[in-house]
């Protein structure tokens, strides 16, 4: 089977989310079964993915955008959407995909499957990682833009899609509310769990660690990055001398630095932007604690690579952290950074309970094997192969 992942958001030659990493190892993983696997992706974003996934074939869909540094300024990638929507009207494919996949519900991946799907005659399906309409705080021109292509994205999937796979129970919910909100007849999706590749990250002993706290995930509010000084600044009351870690990009990574360095909080802390994925991976094991203050997620790649790395981790307390990893992490109610910042001192005094909450991390998130989550998606895109869609 050759199997076409859309995955039209990537706008950079440099950064690697936690979603790409995961098709990736989908693709090695399908490749290794025998089957072919193509990207259609911007031509700017084809380091990574022959990083990542060597064996694919690569299609671009634009040769034009390249949002390389400046992956703050959002507005900059609308304009990069528009035009791979109009290209996937004429891309052209050496060898034609059975099933093309849109790996998020955005509309530069669901407008583009869709075409691409009618085009070449064959069925199409749609991966939802999360529901943008099931958060409280999307405000704003673009977020009201982003949330309208939410729900033309529902309605092209609902409508045409032969299958959609949902992230977690919670999403799979979320989704069908969307569905109904819309008037539509929610449809019976497929969930499948987040993977790791445990072969990628590292522990290290006590004595290798560099930095006492790491924060990993995109820089934007929803992520809880602007409570994230709040709870430094606590830390550093009870331990002086601790080191952050924060790796990533987004549009609110500037006025974040800002409020460290108003709070002088700033020679404590290093953040990276957005870094090759081995030097990431090294930072991860350095660390002692993993922290996450995210308001919503869909399943939390940055926990399963926190847990992948030994890390406890502190967290606020979601529905779907409740499910995906019951009794793994220590968290706190939502928003509650001065007991975020508690726990994180806890820990950093018991280095034995550090060690114990680790390893019965890593070993729980076995259970989440890259391999095991490929063949279960695989199952599903065999099956609308084999019915026609």
């Amino acid at each position: 089977m050759r199997i076409l992942l859309v995955h039209n958001t990537l706008n950079d030659s440099a950064s690697i989310s936690g979603v790409l990493r995961e098709y990736a190892n989908l693709a090695r993983a399908w490749q290794e079964d025998g089957h072919a696997v193509d990207f259609l992706a911007a031509r700017v974003g084809f380091k990574q993915l022959r990083a990542l996934a060597p064996g694919s074939g690569l299609v671009s869909s634009d040769n034009c955008f390249d949002a390389t540094g400046r992956l703050h300024q959002s507005w900059r990638n609308f304009p990069a959407y528009a035009w791979r929507c109009m290209t996937a009207r004429m891309t052209r494919f050496k060898e034609k995909p059975d099933v093309v996949y849109a790996t998020c519900p955005f509309v530069v991946e669901a407008y583009c499957a869709r075409v691409l799907a009618r085009r070449l005659g064959v069925p199409w399906v749609m991966k939802v990682q999360h529901v943008l309409g099931a958060q409280a705080n999307r405000t704003g021109f673009l977020n009201r833009l982003l949330l309208w292509g939410e729900r033309k994205s529902t309605q092209w999937t609902n409508r045409e899609a032969a299958r959609v796979l949902c992230l977690s129970p919670p999403v799979a919910r979320d989704y069908a509310k969307l569905e109904e909100s819309l008037g539509l007849r929610p449809v019976d999706p497929v969930v499948v769990g987040s993977s790791i590749d445990l072969g990628q990250f590292q522990v290290l002993k006590e004595e290798e660690k560099t930095h006492d706290v790491v924060f990993l995930g995109r820089m934007h509010e929803l992520k809880g990055v602007f409570d994230l000084p709040r709870v430094w600044g606590a830390v550093l009351k009870e331990r002086p001398e601790a080191r952050l870690v924060v790796i990533g990009e987004g549009p609110h990574r500037k006025a974040v630095e800002a409020e460290f360095a108003a709070a002088g909080l700033a020679d404590n802390v290093e953040f990276t932007g957005g870094i090759p994925e081995k030097q990431k991976n090294d930072l991860l094991a350095r660390a002692r604690v993993g922290l996450s203050l995210s308001s919503e997620e869909g399943w939390g790649l940055a926990v399963n690579e926190y847990l992948a790395c030994s890390l406890p981790v502190v967290a606020y307390d979601l529905p779907v952290f409740r499910e995906v990893f019951p009794n793994c992490l220590e968290d706190v109610p939502q928003g509650d950074w001065e007991k975020a910042a508690s726990k994180i001192v806890s820990l950093l005094k018991d280095a034995n309970r550090c060690r114990e909450r680790g390893q019965a991390g890593r070993e729980f998130v076995q259970r989440y094997d890259y391999r095991e989550m490929a063949r279960e998606e695989l199952a599903v895109l065999e099956s609308v192969c084999g019915d026609g869609g």
